[in-house]
């Protein structure tokens, strides 16, 4: 499931993506001044060699930080909007971001619960279809009673089942 398109923002995690090139400058610096420690007289003929290759691995490090930091933020909001009772989303992901897998899973766990708090509302509105033809029934009196309670309990066990299954909104297969 994957979708192409452009992106509009530079830094998508900015606190991951920072640490991601900050260490990938410290690696290229430190790796330059070592080798420099070796060969002093690189360092001041080629110095602008150095910083240009150090500009070119922290661009680097910024674009193979958006296969993370991408796919990262897109599994955030869906979990977010999951919380909020949102089941529909479907994550979609470049292809050669990272995560593939765990996209396609937490996708499948979407379809999944949507289903089964389908279910669970057909369930439920059968159940009260019983409970109304239960409480038509004709019995003796104290039966009836009793029949009453025990329907009413139920109604109201299943208004609170029904309640808490309509907060998730899912897509109709």
């Amino acid at each position: 499931m994957t979708k192409n398109y452009k992106r509009r923002r530079f830094f998508i995690k900015k606190g991951f993506q920072g640490r991601l090139i900050f260490g990938c400058f410290l690696f290229v610096t430190g790796s330059g001044l070592l080798f420099n420690m070796v060969h002093k007289e690189i360092l001041t003929t080629n110095w602008s060699l150095i910083f240009l290759c150090t500009g070119f691995a922290m661009v680097m490090a910024l674009l193979l930080s958006h296969r993370i930091a991408g796919p990262l933020f897109r599994f955030e909001s869906t979990v977010d909007n999951m919380k909020k009772g949102n089941l529909d989303n479907i994550i979609y992901l470049r292809d050669k971001d990272e995560g593939q897998e765990l996209a396609e899973k937490i996708n499948e766990l979407n379809r999944q619960l949507a289903k089964s708090f389908r279910a669970i509302s057909q369930n439920s509105k059968a159940l009260n279809i019983l409970l109304e033809q239960a409480s038509t029934l004709d019995l003796p009196e104290r039966e009836k009673e009793q029949l009453a309670s025990l329907c009413w309990s139920m109604q109201e066990h299943n208004r609170k089942i029904t309640n808490e299954s309509n907060y998730y909104n899912s897509w109709d297969e």
